[in-house]
């Protein structure tokens, strides 16, 4: 086999190699076993350091930089088993001290981290790698079986979660800031998951309500007008309609501030009555009361009213109206809104969970939203006090006892 090896003039010494037969001397010297000085004498070529930079220009090995040409050339081969091996080393020691932080990181938080992010760090490899599932299983001491079944198991959940999160926004939309563990009561027959794992996801996705605190008073008991004790101080509830609680909250539009008037049965925790107006006047409270009357449906039962001392309430034309229609009458005894705290507490969930604390464009929206905001939260809303019945569901019965969480009072819990 022959090679083009072309004689300049006027040097007889040089010799000018083709493209071809330097590639191909490259080839040879990579393959081994001859070395550069071998393959010198074998095809006559001349300078020490020629081959050396045809290496460099057409191999596929690693050379030395510039700084070391003159130097005596190494073999390539010898040369790239050091390279690994180094990078073998580095490796190793790298790997060492991950595995180090490892163990100290589970030292201190007393949690198997490899046991809990093994999956999904296969998982994520994977996708990189399809082909290296069964190393990547043995390598954190996992078979490829239990992977797979735990992966299956994940997805489901993700599956499961999503579902869980769109009925949350579904329910949501009707009411706003429900709290969680009544969130989690609706959501049980439907997508069953334990309570701390379902705030753990609610917390993660940012769906979590925070409780704003958030008092104003709209009570003027500084009158002339008659005020009545309060008869309810020791009050079992054991029934619908043994006690209504009334009070008066501000809404606040662009227009102006606007006054909602509710009637609450303490027992069921229904709204029996509600006007919504611009106005803090005793006629419009007096039209609350007629709704709630209306909807009485033990008419043969004792019942009480209780209010704040507010100027509505002590009212003649209120007054004359709750004993026409045999309701005996109570008051608080101070301006504490504790003296009525279920009635306050339905001023809390309705601006907090339905939206009537943010400011409202108009009155007329106001009323639509307060009117749509009460009929969701009688007929939806489950109650921690009712055994998590909706309020018309446990005004419909008499049996269920209510559930109190203070030794201290009886009627004025959560609801």
């Amino acid at each position: 086999m022959s090679y083009q090896v072309i004689k300049q003039k006027g040097k007889s010494s040089s010799k000018k190699y083709s493209e071809v037969f330097r590639r191909m001397v490259v080839q040879e010297f990579e393959r081994g076993p001859l070395n550069k000085d071998q393959l010198q004498v074998k095809y006559g070529i001349g300078g020490n350091t020629r081959i050396f930079e045809w290496c460099k220009k057409y191999g596929k090995l690693h050379y030395p930089s510039k700084g070391s040409i003159g130097a005596p050339m190494k073999d390539p081969q010898k040369r790239r088993i050091k390279d690994l091996e180094k990078e073998l080393a580095d490796a190793k020691l790298k790997l060492l001290a991950y595995e180090k932080l490892i163990s100290i990181a589970e030292k201190e938080e007393g949690i198997s981290i490899l046991k809990k992010g093994r999956s999904q760090t296969i998982t994520e490899l994977a996708q990189t790698y399809p082909r290296k599932v069964s190393m990547f299983c043995e390598l954190f001491g996992y078979s490829k079986q239990a992977y797979y079944k735990q992966f299956t198991h994940q997805t489901r959940r993700k599956e499961s979660y999503s579902q869980l999160k769109a009925e949350v926004l579904q329910i949501r939309q009707q009411m706003p800031r429900l709290g969680t563990r009544k969130l989690h009561f609706l959501l049980q027959k439907t997508c069953p998951i334990g309570r701390d794992r379902f705030f753990d996801l609610l917390r993660k996705e940012g769906l979590l309500v925070l409780k704003r605190r958030k008092y104003t008073v709209t009570t003027d008991s500084r009158h002339w007008m008659r005020k009545y004790p309060n008869q309810i101080k020791n009050l079992v509830l054991t029934r619908p309609e043994q006690l209504w609680v009334a009070d008066i909250t501000y809404i606040e539009t662009m227009e102006g501030n606007a006054y909602l008037h509710l009637i609450t049965d303490a027992y069921s925790k229904q709204v029996m009555g509600h006007e919504l107006c611009s106005n803090m006047e005793a006629s419009s409270t007096l039209k609350a009361l007629d709704m709630a009357i209306c909807k009485r449906k033990y008419l043969e039962t004792d019942l009480i009213h209780h209010s704040d001392r507010g100027l509505q309430y002590c009212s003649k034309l209120y007054i004359d109206h709750l004993i026409n229609n045999n309701i005996q009458i109570s008051m608080t005894e101070s301006g504490s809104p504790y003296d009525n705290a279920v009635a306050e507490r339905m001023n809390g969930i309705l601006k907090e969970e339905f939206g009537l604390g943010e400011q409202i464009n108009s009155l007329e929206e106001a009323q639509y939203l307060a009117m749509n905001s009460i009929d969701v939260y009688n007929s939806l809303r489950p109650h921690l006090s009712c055994q998590m019945l909706t309020p018309i569901r446990m005004h419909n019965q008499q049996k269920i006892k209510v559930k109190t969480y203070k030794k201290t009072s009886n009627i004025f819990k959560d609801v």
